[in-house]
């Protein structure tokens, strides 16, 4: 019996729950509920998640009837503490929105299933276990079978793996939706050999990517049932709004299972462009949905201004009525200059509001540098569009770092405070003394009393 079978036998059978389980299964939904409004109001959403996880935790433990319930169904314990950390997909769990997939193919001493997926119009999830010696460190590269590069984003390159464990892998959909099926390779190989093998690359051109020697390449043809792909709506708002002196236009919410996409739109007019928020939705009883984890936003750095933030799902909440709150806004003013720095000297000029030159050293041949940001969440603040020299040439900038603490220059010590963070990076090809950076934003505004906006 594979997977689906396995699914709809569990199904018919737990039509019919135990008087007992009903009780226990109500009771426990409507404390956890109270419990999930209060934490969110006050904690946030991760207080809020990890009371969730509290719940269910006892629920197995303390609960024979739920104990019971999960034993039945197999698939229950393990999926929801995959996704206990997120709150759309353990939302999305808990209302029965998942495929059950249960295909297996083996090679080389390694077993693959591919256990279940939660998919909707825009996002795919995949969950699926490894099996394999546990005495091999074994580690996985990606490979889907999609067209446009360009059109979505997820999970790549290498991640260890343990044998047996529940394994997520997630797709972003940008532009296209999630097709009908999806080709995807799991390939198999051990990074200290792949490591050991490979020659270290410093250079301002971007790093040759060399295929690993696979132990195994094992494929999969994933079909995704229309009923979940078709999941999805969009809600129209249109409202316009000041922030900051700029003007933006929330054109409209895409509300999906498991996730939700805001869309804002900049006045061409502005002075300054909008570089990243600080957000959130509420519902009538006081329900957060925050940002997610992976994709937070996407930007349209060629055009006017167009920008989308992420956001937890409200698709399986009671709540009939939603406002967005903006707590913070980052700007990159169009006529910023660029930050012009010394390296021999160890100066900077024009650095962003909350920015800070903390060292510059010349180790391995390169200029390598260290910048302090009090600005907001650790990023690519200041290399992601890498550096030209005085010449005007531009050169990449590859790999980039961020710690929540820093040592400091002089002292040796290493210092930790809340809300700073450095980002380094080496300037990889370049030998002069000057090199021009142009950051993603220059100054940061946060609103004591957040802005409001009603969706619907």
């Amino acid at each position: 019996m594979n997977r689906k079978e396995e699914y709809e036998a569990l199904r018919l059978e737990l039509e019919a729950l135990p008087e007992e389980l009903g009780g226990t299964v109500d009771r426990a939904l409507a404390k956890r509920s109270a419990s999930r409004r209060k934490w969110r109001i006050f904690g946030g959403s991760a207080a809020g998640m990890a009371a969730c996880f509290a719940c269910f935790v006892l629920l197995v433990n303390l609960s024979v009837p739920f104990a019971m319930a999960c034993g039945r169904v197999p698939w229950l314990r393990e999926l929801a503490k995959a996704v206990a950390f997120s709150p759309s997909l353990s939302a999305a769990v808990e209302n029965e929105y998942v495929q059950p997939i249960g295909e297996t193919k083996s090679e080389g001493g390694i077993t693959v299933t591919v256990e279940y997926v939660i998919v909707d119009r825009k996002q795919l999830n995949i969950f699926y276990t490894a099996q394999f010696p546990e005495e091999q460190t074994l580690y996985v590269d990606y490979d889907y079978e999609l067209d446009d590069l360009h059109s979505w984003a997820g999970s790549s390159g290498s991640a260890q793996l343990t044998s047996g464990e529940l394994t997520q892998i997630k797709l972003e959909f940008v532009e296209s939706d999630v097709p009908a099926s999806l080709g995807v390779r799991f390939g198999f190989y051990d990074e200290k050999a792949r490591r050991e093998a490979e020659p270290d690359q410093d250079t301002a051109e971007m790093p040759e990517y060399r295929e690993p020697d696979f132990l195994a390449e094992i494929p999969f043809q994933l079909e995704f049932d229309p009923y979940y792909t078709a999941q999805g709506e969009i809600i129209p708002v249109d409202t316009a709004f000041t922030l900051d002196g700029q003007r933006l236009t929330l054109t409209e919410v895409e509300l999906y299972p498991t996730h939700l996409r805001v869309n804002l739109e900049a006045d061409a007019g502005n002075t300054a462009g909008l570089a990243g928020l600080e957000l959130y939705l509420e519902n009538e009883y006081g329900e957060r949905f925050e940002r997610p984890g992976g994709i937070t936003a996407m930007g349209d750095p060629e055009g006017e201004g167009m920008a989308t933030f992420w956001l937890d799902s409200t698709f399986f909440s009671q709540g009939e009525h939603l406002t967005l709150y903006i707590t913070q806004a980052k700007w990159k003013d169009k006529d910023a200059p660029r930050v012009r720095l010394n390296l021999p000297e160890g100066t900077a000029e024009n650095l962003p509001q909350g920015v800070s030159l903390l060292t510059t050293e010349r180790r391995d041949g390169s200029w390598r540098v260290v910048f302090l940001e009090k600005i907001g969440t650790p990023g690519n603040l200041m290399s992601c569009h890498g550096f030209w020299d005085e010449d005007g040439k531009h050169y990449d900038i590859w790999q980039s770092g961020s710690r929540l603490s820093y040592r400091d220059p002089e002292t040796g010590e290493w210092i930790e405070e809340e809300g700073t963070s450095t980002e380094d990076f080496a300037l990889s090809g370049f030998s002069g003394s000057v090199v021009y950076l142009e950051p993603t934003h220059n100054r940061a505004t946060h609103f004591d009393v957040p802005v409001a906006i009603p969706i619907k």
